[in-house]
């Protein structure tokens, strides 16, 4: 959700690979407390960065995550919702007992 909305999210004007908590939420469909318990977590495991302070955070993919822009443009191109790429991923990953 964050990279869809840091590329091709309908806050304008922003700096390209900016996402902003409003629209992430509106998005996404989490209650505050869940988004800001998520944000933590991926900021701490480096995916993404957060820059300024509530309410004006600005969340910008890592660039050790910088592949996520890559794959929200193929995405884009080819009319694939980045959630079927996600979910199609985990299914692969996951071994059957």
């Amino acid at each position: 959700m964050i990279v869809r909305e840091a590329y091709h999210g309908p806050v304008h004007p922003k700096p390209k690979g900016i996402a902003t908590p409003p629209e992430i939420l509106e998005a996404c469909g989490l209650d505050v407390g869940e988004f800001y318990t998520l944000l933590g977590m991926l900021q701490n495991a480096g995916l993404i960065r957060v820059s300024n302070v509530y309410p004006f955070e600005e969340i910008q993919i890592s660039a050790e995550a910088t592949e996520a822009e890559s794959l929200a443009e193929n995405c884009k191109r080819g009319n694939v919702p980045l959630e079927e790429v996600f979910v199609d991923l985990a299914h692969r990953h996951r071994k059957d007992p």
